[in-house]
């Protein structure tokens, strides 16, 4: 003869439904945020992706209005490039180097190209600010071109370095930096860090 079996009590069934319901919440939940730190990458490797160089580099990207209020009142690095700019790669490369012999922990990064094509209200200012250390075309145009620099303390500029933003005749790459010529703007680059740097903690 069959024994009947008893009905699962009510408050068993909530218990094993509550359970099944938060062992997928929890996955999901788990699953997504392994996914997000995993994807999650640092300005430095992001950098290395765009231009090359070390992962041990010290650049942190920055907006157009960070890099305007910064040379309006505020002290800091500023490395103008963009990736697809031949010369630009190199330079960063020799500023990075540089920067590490005088233990400067970071050099603010601005990618021009979007705003420069959109000339929009931030670039614009920031082209007025700089214009007196800027190239001037035969049409009149001033702009900024890459790859430079600029060294800034409490809004004042110290130090502005376009080297190479004009490509120089028509000089490859390899020929124009040269291990001597590497040196010397690594030797002149130092020289700025070495102004900026005067009175710092």
């Amino acid at each position: 003869m069959k024994v009947k079996k008893k009905p699962m009590p009510l408050f068993q069934k909530i218990f094993y439904v509550a359970s099944f319901v938060f062992l997928i919440v929890a996955f999901i939940y788990l699953g997504t945020k392994n996914y997000q730190v995993n994807n999650k990458i640092t300005d430095a490797e992001s950098f290395t992706k765009e231009y090359g160089i070390t992962k041990d580099n010290v650049y942190k990207y920055k907006t157009a209005k960070e890099i305007l209020e910064l040379l309006n009142s505020g002290t800091g690095i500023v490395f103008f490039g963009y990736p697809d700019s031949t010369w630009s790669p190199i330079y960063a490369d020799i500023l990075n180097d540089t920067a590490k012999k005088y233990r400067v922990s970071e050099i603010y990064y601005y990618n021009i190209l979007s705003d420069r094509k959109a000339n929009n209200f931030y670039y614009e200012h920031i082209v007025d600010l700089l214009s007196s250390y800027l190239p001037v075309l035969d049409n009149g145009d001033v702009d900024i071109y890459v790859p430079s620099v600029v060294f800034v303390k409490n809004g004042t500029i110290l130090f502005y370095d376009d080297e190479t933003s004009i490509t120089k005749g028509s000089d490859t790459l390899s020929n124009y930096w040269s291990t001597s010529r590497r040196n010397q703007k690594s030797i002149s680059l130092g020289t700025m860090f070495q102004e900026y740097l005067k009175g710092s903690i």
